[in-house]
């Protein structure tokens, strides 16, 4: 490993926390708005489905973009993306403050939106580039740990704020944070721009990708999984309205203190592994846990719903952060940028799935019908994986 000055070093460490930054940023202004649901719908007169779209455009930007973004990264080079993108991000941020009426809302949240997926690509590329010759693992680990701080920090903090402030306020007060961020990432390194790096994907490759025996169905998974994932996060604070306590945005908030449950599960998935030992069990184990703790959806208390949502958030981590490395295992021949690319489309656009359509069978039929979609969903996958298992390869 070559070495490196202590200014370099510290120049790399100080770039690095500007990108874990912007993830956390990131992460934050997209769940952010969820516990205001509640405030948003009263202010401007929307139903579930509308006000959940607040979230769920920027699903639908994460299911489009992924396979397009590494281009322009290649083109216009990584920094000019990062900084651009964040610098866009903090005045459509602070904008939020003067939205009149929920299309204005909606117009500035679509905008935010666009550039999030190349915020996210740029920093990606920019910390596989800072770390080349250091350690790039634990660089990587770090920027996922990043993603769930600023989803608990939106969700939390967001609620707490809102509460405090007003969800205007809280809203466009993250923009502050991203031009903090632009300000720590004037040095970034520049990335060489080679303009045929990434080539348009076409039909033909993903085709090839999906033919790949049990591709389809592990996609499939994971989009039921993000499905009713989505879904909860955007319905809590409608069902606590309903249940009589959704009034105060800093309960609604601690609702989502159960996605906290991703650093413990993180911790201990060397030990399911040898518990189960192999990982297509620990998968369906981890499906199944999803599926029944899910019925205490069913339960009209909000404490049952509190404390399943935590054996829930488990049981779809465990799923979601094995999946991937099963089916890049399958399709070792393709592309890994396509691969990936792919997936992430197919795992976002289950989550804009289970953004509208839970929310609008709430609205139309209940609650009831809202909790059947996503507990269909969940048995679905369940079925899907347990027809797999056995032709699952092993993964590290």
């Amino acid at each position: 490993m070559p070495q490196h000055s202590p200014s370099h070093l510290k120049s790399v460490y100080r770039t690095y926390a500007g990108l874990l930054l912007v993830s956390v940023c990131v992460y934050c202004l997209m769940y952010a708005p969820q516990p205001m649901f509640n405030s948003i719908s009263a202010e401007f007169g929307t139903d579930k489905s509308q006000t959940a779209m607040t979230v769920g455009v920027f699903m639908l930007c994460l299911a489009v973009t992924p396979l397009f973004a590494g281009m322009l990264l290649s083109r216009i080079g990584q920094r000019a993306v990062l900084l651009g993108s964040c610098s866009a991000l903090a005045c459509a941020s602070a904008a939020t403050w003067f939205a009149t009426d929920f299309a204005g809302l909606m117009a500035l949240r679509s905008l935010q939106a666009v550039f999030v997926p190349f915020a996210l690509t740029a920093v990606m590329s920019s910390i596989a580039q800072l770390f080349r010759h250091l350690a790039l693992g634990r660089a990587l680990a770090g920027y996922v740990t990043s993603n769930l701080v600023g989803s608990m920090l939106g969700r939390l903090g967001g609620g707490w704020c809102a509460e405090l402030f007003g969800w205007r306020p809280t809203l466009a007060g993250i923009g502050i944070l991203f031009a903090v961020a632009v300000l720590m990432l004037l040095d970034a390194p520049k990335s060489s721009q080679g303009s045929h790096a990434h080539r348009m994907p076409s039909f033909r490759d993903a085709a090839a990708i999906f033919r790949t025996p049990c591709v389809p169905s592990l996609v499939l998974v994971e989009g039921c999984g993000f499905f009713v994932f989505a879904a909860v996060g955007s319905l809590i604070p409608f069902r606590m309205l309903e249940l009589g306590q959704g009034d105060s945005e800093s309960l609604i908030g601690l609702m989502y203190l159960g996605y906290m449950v991703g650093f413990f599960a993180s911790s201990c998935l060397g030990f399911l592994k040898r518990l189960f030992r192999t990982t297509p069990r620990l998968i369906a184990a981890g499906s199944l846990l999803y599926m029944l703790s899910a019925a205490s959806m069913a339960v009209p208390n909000l404490w049952v719903l509190f404390s399943g949502i935590f054996f829930m958030t488990f049981g779809e981590f465990v799923v979601h952060v094995n999946i991937p490395g099963i089916v890049n295992r399958l399709t070792e021949r393709h592309d890994r940028g396509m691969v990936n690319g792919l997936f992430l489309s197919c795992y976002y656009f289950g989550g804009v799935l289970g953004t509208l359509v839970p929310s609008f069978a709430y609205t139309r039929f209940g609650w009831t019908a809202a909790y059947g979609t996503m507990q269909a969903m969940l048995c679905l996958a369940f079925l899907v994986l347990m027809s797999l298992r056995a032709r699952l390869p092993e993964t590290r």
